[in-house]
């Protein structure tokens, strides 16, 4: 199961869109922005991704000249923001935070009243997400093939957490396990949160989550890392192997964030605020700051973040069968 992606680099990203700004930002006019942009934050506020979040939103006041809001709006796996987001003028001052979730695995999720990968405009994928396997510091096993050979000596036994049912962390949980040929002890949790209290509090044995989130735990010994799950290592990790170097050949996969407005919203919008996002992005600093938050910059086109949500829609909707995920 070998699921491939497409990195881009930054940099070179930069210098090819440094004479599209000019452009677009004529084309848009001096009327764009006329008002505070809001981006629709579709989780709880505060952690990682919240701060990711407010890292975009200054890079884009900054360059537009308006504040830029960022607004929780949580629910129902991320849905209930998106569904705001369709619902509102198409004219560049709403946006959303999108995510592989909330974009390819909620519609096997929920009963959605909107499409979102023909009800939003993509403006560019943000920043991938590797996934990562943690256990407790005194668990056992203290590398991925300990861990596969402790769960088939001890079928069914091992806690291993997630953030919720359906979430993409559950959905590469399940593959990871079916790939390894384990069974476990799957615990469900409504967020990282609480999963990651248990894990460090000892109550579980293990989880998966986003790197992102781990890596102050990681760092401080509070957990440990067995591996990630992309197909290079974490330059926020780099001391945890791939699944690949750590005996699990094939297995490759990573989620995203990204950001998208209503569909109908003018193009020259959406073309100049990806190019001030990738310029932003590229920054030394920046990526720094992001890379050192546990994410992978990224700075797509919008027509690379279009195709990637549909091709992820469609791999989900594979795995969500193979699950018989039941809507909400």
């Amino acid at each position: 199961m070998t699921i491939h992606r497409r990195t881009f680099v930054l940099n070179a990203a930069a210098s090819l869109c440094a004479a599209p700004l000019a452009t677009a930002a004529r084309a848009t006019g001096p009327g764009y922005p006329s008002k505070p942009v809001t981006i629709v934050f579709p989780y709880a506020a505060g952690g990682a991704t919240d701060a990711m979040t407010r890292q975009i939103a200054d890079i884009l006041a900054k360059a537009l000249g308006q504040p830029v809001i960022v607004d929780a709006k949580p629910g129902a796996g991320g849905s209930m923001a998106l569904q705001q987001v369709v619902r509102a003028n198409a004219d560049g001052h709403t946006l959303v935070l999108t995510a592989s979730g909330t974009m390819a695995v909620n519609p096997y999720l929920y009963d959605l009243k909107y499409k979102p990968v023909d009800d939003l405009a993509p403006i560019t994928i943000l920043v991938d997400i590797p996934f990562v396997v943690v256990t407790r510091p005194d668990f056992p096993a203290r590398d991925l093939q300990a861990f596969i050979a402790h769960a088939r000596a001890n079928p069914g036994k091992i806690s291993f957490a997630n953030a919720g049912v359906g979430t993409q962390a559950h959905l590469t949980q399940m593959m990871f396990m079916k790939e390894a040929g384990i069974s476990a002890n799957v615990v469900p949790y409504k967020g990282g949160t609480g999963a990651i209290a248990d894990l460090l509090g000892g109550h579980i044995d293990a989880m998966i989550d986003n790197a992102a989130a781990q890596v102050p735990n990681v760092q401080a010994g509070k957990v440990r890392a067995l591996f990630v799950t992309t197909r290079a290592r974490s330059e926020s990790l780099p001391g945890v192997p791939t699944a690949q170097e750590a005996g699990l050949p094939g297995f490759v996969t990573s989620g995203w964030f990204g950001l998208a407005a209503p569909k109908g919203t003018p193009q020259a919008i959406i073309d100049r605020l990806n190019t001030v996002i990738v310029q932003g992005m590229a920054r030394p600093e920046t990526r720094k700051r992001l890379i050192d938050a546990g994410w992978m910059p990224i700075g797509s086109s919008p027509g690379e973040a279009a195709d990637r949500a549909r091709s992820d829609l469609a791999r989900f909707g594979q795995i969500a069968r193979q699950m018989e995920l039941k809507k909400d």
